[in-house]
């Protein structure tokens, strides 16, 4: 059976790091007809100083990639033919522009790198595919970065556990699922205990996401796991011992990943392209090798199934978001899963974007079932503080969220299990007052950071 077309990355040197700065030396997107490892590629980007993460849209008529024309210039999202005619430029960022993925409703999702104020940031943004309507998706001092689009519409993407700035993140870096108006963020699976790095994933025909765990922020690469549908929790490939990255299903059988080849200790790592067997879970099959430049990024030249649409329910004009806890005495943290010390009251508190200090919006009442119900600033980091009657902390959350505007965001308890449905039952929060407790000034409103 012919395989099909490739579509990867060649580059002297690759190092982890930034999106922007992977390739110092430059790279290029490249294109191998299906005959295999006998064939020469075709250079599709020659005319950049460095183009990577090519992504093929639902037609396999284009070409999706991050591009950076002259060394130093910023990275923005492009699109070319399959032979590299036609490239036109999407986005006008300011800053770096990178990783973009198709969205249905001729969208696009991307990760936009700034540097602000004397620190950088990396967030989420979506754009129309003629580069207009720019939308931040994310927000906070987290550093998100976008993975995949799965075919049920939400975007899939990378941050540190907890969701904090880079200089006070741990070592893990988890995956996180948000709606494309970045609406619903929520850990993918809550594998928060002992140190993970997930990089590199991509959906399969069922259902399943593999990836890359690396062992830390500096590897180029790691070992492939898979999260199937349903699982809890993650698996390892039973690969043979090596270093792999970027594995994309190439058929049912197989996937393409590149694979680490053998260097010495004082050389860079270096990347070839080969097909591993999902029955075996072997990469013996070379696709393809160049003796002087890493191969990654490979993706198969095939049409693909469209994700689903979200409709957006949000109401851009609003001023605010709501969060309501069901039982905040639930916590899979705690002893037997729920929290025993009397809870009176939560404290609401968000981040200055500006110079990167916390401060209160104010406290609201927690009832005696666990229950409160807030209204918050919109597109505002926000992180809550369990009280007791003295006003002293019980618990607090670590990371920072958000709600969009008019959004209405809910939770069965802090830190619950996912597994498991809320008890179907009628607050006493709902019950005992008609609105949310309001907290903060509402002068978030709508707006959005602007790339252009």
């Amino acid at each position: 059976m012919r395989r099909p077309n490739i579509v990867f990355v060649q580059a002297p040197e690759i190092v982890s790091g930034k999106l922007a700065q992977r390739f110092p030396r430059g790279s290029t997107i490249v294109r191998l007809d299906g005959a295999g490892a006998s064939g020469e590629p075709a250079r599709l980007t020659g005319e950049f100083f460095a183009a990577a993460d090519p992504q093929i849209n639902f037609e396999a008529t284009k070409v999706l990639f991050s591009g950076q024309k002259n060394q130093g210039e910023h990275w923005q999202i492009w699109e070319m033919d399959l032979d590299g005619g036609n490239k036109r430029q999407v986005t006008q960022c300011k800053g770096d522009c990178l990783r973009g993925a198709y969205l249905p409703a001729e969208e696009i999702a991307f990760t936009a790198e700034e540097a602000r104020e004397g620190h950088s940031e990396s967030y989420l943004a979506v754009v129309k595919a003629d580069g207009s309507q720019f939308r931040r998706i994310t927000f906070g001092p987290a550093e998100f970065q976008l993975e995949t689009v799965l075919r049920d519409g939400r975007i899939v993407a990378t941050a540190p556990w907890p969701l904090i700035g880079a200089k006070g993140a741990g070592n893990s870096r988890l995956f996180y699922t948000l709606r494309p108006d970045g609406t619903a963020l929520e850990s993918f699976r809550c594998e928060h205990r002992g140190t993970r790095v997930l990089a590199d994933a991509s959906e399969l025909e069922d259902g399943s996401l593999v990836f890359v765990k690396k062992t830390g922020e500096a590897a180029t690469g790691g070992e492939l796991e898979r999260i199937q549908r349903g699982a809890a929790g993650s698996a390892p490939l039973r690969t043979a011992r090596a270093v792999y990255g970027s594995p994309r299903e190439l058929s049912a059988e197989a996937l393409i990943v590149s694979k680490e080849s053998a260097v010495s200790s004082s050389s860079t790592a270096k990347f070839d392209l080969y097909v591993l067997q999902a029955k075996t879970h072997t990469a013996e099959e070379k696709i393809f090798a160049d003796a002087h430049l890493t191969s990654i990024q490979a993706v198969p030249v095939a049409p693909h199934a469209v994700p689903k649409h979200y409709w957006s329910t949000l109401n851009l004009e609003s001023l605010d978001g709501f969060f309501i806890s069901l039982n905040s005495y639930l916590s899979a943290d705690a002893s037997k899963g729920h929290m025993t010390t009397p809870i009176a009251q939560v404290r609401v508190l968000t981040v200055n974007s500006t110079n990167g200090t916390e401060h209160s919006l104010g406290t609201a009442p927690v009832e005696t079932d666990g229950s409160f119900y807030v209204r918050v600033p919109a597109n505002a980091p926000i992180r809550f503080v369990l009280l007791d009657a003295k006003g002293q902390p019980i618990r607090e959350e670590r990371g920072w969220i958000w709600t969009r505007p008019g959004e209405e965001r809910g939770c069965p308890g802090c830190h619950g299990d996912k597994a498991v449905a809320p008890e179907n039952r009628w607050p006493l929060t709902l019950k005992r007052f008609d609105t949310p407790t309001a907290l903060g000034e509402m002068k978030h409103g709508s707006t959005t950071s602007q790339a252009k």
